[in-house]
């Protein structure tokens, strides 16, 4: 055992962390049912008898907040952090669900997919028309220097499957990359052809960078971003190592959906086939999450989720949840620290469309109470173990790997390594403080990440652009646990 890993002496730890306990129970909100617009079927609120938690249910649909800390100090930054889990439990006795579904593939088939890249994601789409049901309904658009409707949106039956594999065949590239006009004839297939009880979903593909019609990062995010209106879910896949993962991670989260880097074409056909299956089997989609911080109280961040800010609130929208499937978002608020005593946090509540199309909001009857204590005991003793364990090694590592991914897209491999030397040294300290030990198997991918970044091999540029593309997608997936399936 290394020096930092041995627990701290036990002559006061188990004390100070009782006082600071108890000094958090005793003013954590007395805990209400919440009212929402039109509250759910079912929903009930229940007080967990907790400091650090608060949950409630309606009918499949559970929400539930922790936090990691159920104080801040006196004078320091008033950072806390809130797992915000969202899950939709299941029935095993109820049959599997099979919600009818209109996929939409939004292919580049601009010149640099010549070749192998077209190959494979045109066996891939072939694959995904074997999953299809003649309830379904797909359609094929394709862009280069412009855009074109390859296959209309129609039911699958097989012999329309058959008819779109010959369309599919006959797709060539060439040409530049219109991104942008392929997201405005997806939008425009889905707007026109819209029909209840269906849910639709957008996969976009690209291997390199945008570069005709309205190629800025601006006017991209806002096309995708209409999926929020249409209530649909748009994911992007970057292909290979010459798309730009700003631009398509960006299209992603302002569409709600999933980022994907495939450095192997080979894995394609699961990236259709697992966002197909989250779309078939979806039980509340449109999600929206809305953050009503109490006085004082700042959102800083929603595991990078794009954040709108209203008068009303804070909201982030990180898309459909699947029979089954279990969303686990950080929530990092600052509260304010320049007195002691107690502070409201604020309101959580989810706002979703429901099997029948109902919009139906799910609030929790509010965070936990802060305590602000003037000392570095009482603060350290109120962290929740293991929530704070599981944020260190979730959402503050998927954090750095997002922030060493940006640096080494600008070429910046010495900035990297101090940025992570300098996570590595303020973790250990603070969980010395905080759980009496080092969490070393927590902190063992930090340190692998620094290998990573260090290797001499990753001062070529290629290795930094590989490099960049898989730390962005491994931290957005840290941070979103549960976003794919």
């Amino acid at each position: 055992m290394r020096p930092e890993e041995t627990p701290r002496p036990t002559t006061a730890p188990r004390a100070r962390r009782s006082r600071g306990l108890a000094l958090a129970a005793l003013i954590v909100l007395t805990v209400a049912v919440g009212v929402a617009a039109r509250l759910p079927r079912g929903a009930t609120a229940t007080d967990p008898g907790d400091p650090v938690g608060v949950s409630q249910t309606a009918g499949p649909i559970r929400l539930v907040a922790h936090l990691d800390r159920s104080s801040v100090l006196r004078g320091g930054d008033g950072i806390v952090r809130s797992e915000l889990v969202i899950a939709a439990q299941t029935d095993d006795a109820a049959p599997s669900r099979d919600v009818p579904t209109d996929l939409v593939v939004v292919l580049d088939r601009s010149g640099s997919m010549q070749g192998q890249p077209l190959a494979f994601a045109q066996a891939a789409v072939r694959e995904l028309l074997e999953e299809l049901s003649p309830a379904d309904r797909f359609a094929l658009v394709t862009y280069a220097t412009g855009g074109a409707v390859a296959i209309p949106l129609g039911p699958a039956t097989g012999e329309a499957r058959e008819a779109w594999r010959h369309q599919l065949s006959a797709v060539t590239a060439n040409g530049g990359t219109n991104l942008a006009r392929g997201l405005d004839l997806a939008h425009e297939l889905l707007t026109r052809s819209r029909q209840a009880g269906r849910i639709p979903r957008v996969v976009l593909l690209s291997d390199g960078h945008a570069n005709q019609g309205d190629h800025s990062l601006g006017g991209l995010r806002a096309r995708a971003s209409r999926a929020v209106g249409g209530e649909y879910v748009l994911s992007a896949v970057g292909i290979g190592q010459g798309f730009d993962e700003t631009v398509m991670s960006a299209v992603a989260d302002a569409g709600t959906g999933n980022f994907y880097y495939l450095p192997d074409l080979a894995a394609l056909s699961g990236v259709f086939a697992a966002e197909f299956a989250s779309a078939r089997e979806t039980v509340a989609s449109a999600l929206e999450v809305t953050i009503a911080p109490g006085p004082g109280v700042s959102v800083v961040n929603a595991a990078g989720y794009p954040l709108d800010r209203a008068s009303d609130g804070v909201r982030f929208r990180p898309g459909d949840l699947a029979a089954g499937q279990e969303r686990r978002i950080w929530v990092t608020l600052r509260a304010p620290t320049g007195s002691e005593g107690a502070i409201a946090l604020g309101q959580v509540s989810l706002s979703f469309t429901g099997d029948d199309g109902e919009r139906l909001t799910l609030r929790l009857p509010g965070l936990p109470t802060l305590a602000c204590v003037p000392g570095e005991d009482d603060y350290y003793a109120s962290f929740d173990a293991e929530t704070y364990r599981r944020g260190s090694r979730v959402e503050a590592l998927g954090a750095l790997k997002q922030s060493v991914a940006g640096r080494l897209r600008a070429g910046e491999q010495a900035e990297a390594v101090s940025e992570v030397d300098g996570y590595l040294a303020r973790m250990k300290s603070e969980q010395l403080r905080a759980l009496g030990y080092v969490d070393a198997e927590g902190l063992a991918p930090a340190e692998a990440l620094r290998d990573a970044v260090a290797a001499p091999s990753a001062a070529a540029p290629e290795i930094q652009n590989q490099l960049g593309k898989q730390y962005l997608e491994e931290g957005l997936d840290l941070r979103r646990a549960g976003s794919k399936r």
